[in-house]
């Protein structure tokens, strides 16, 4: 188990950060944005608190063990791709509601490509779930 620590450290750190996010909208779900129209402002309510929670845990189970059974991997690694694009757009549009970017939407944006680091750094056979390895 210690080797996949060493092996999957880059996935340890993802799968941390997002379920700490998923906890953060928990607690304060709602104060995220300030003026959002319905339709971008759900990211930051229990529900997507409770998804990013999820995929954080799935993500750190996956990392720990490192199964890649039946295509897991790309199914984690995508969710929470989707996850981290859908809050990085969210903040940057409220960013510009309000007539100025800050640095918020950096995290969301440094967590994608992390994201997609890791996915294109896996071995093909994980990715395909044991396929052909």
């Amino acid at each position: 188990m210690f080797k996949h620590f060493k092996n999957n450290k880059y996935m340890l750190l993802i799968a941390l950060v997002t379920a700490y996010t998923g906890i953060l909208f928990i607690n304060q779900s709602q104060q995220l944005h300030h003026r959002l129209p319905d339709i971008l402002d759900w990211v930051d309510n229990f529900q997507s608190g409770l998804i990013f929670l999820i995929i954080g845990i799935l993500l750190l189970v996956n990392a720990i063990w490192d199964f890649y059974w039946y295509r897991i991997r790309v199914i984690l690694l995508t969710s929470s791709s989707v996850m981290w694009s859908i809050l990085a757009t969210s903040m940057l549009l409220d960013e510009l509601d309000d007539n100025h970017i800050g640095l918020l939407p950096i995290l969301p944006i440094v967590m994608l490509v992390l994201t997609m680091m890791i996915a294109y750094d896996e071995p093909p056979y994980k990715m395909k779930g044991g396929e052909n390895g």
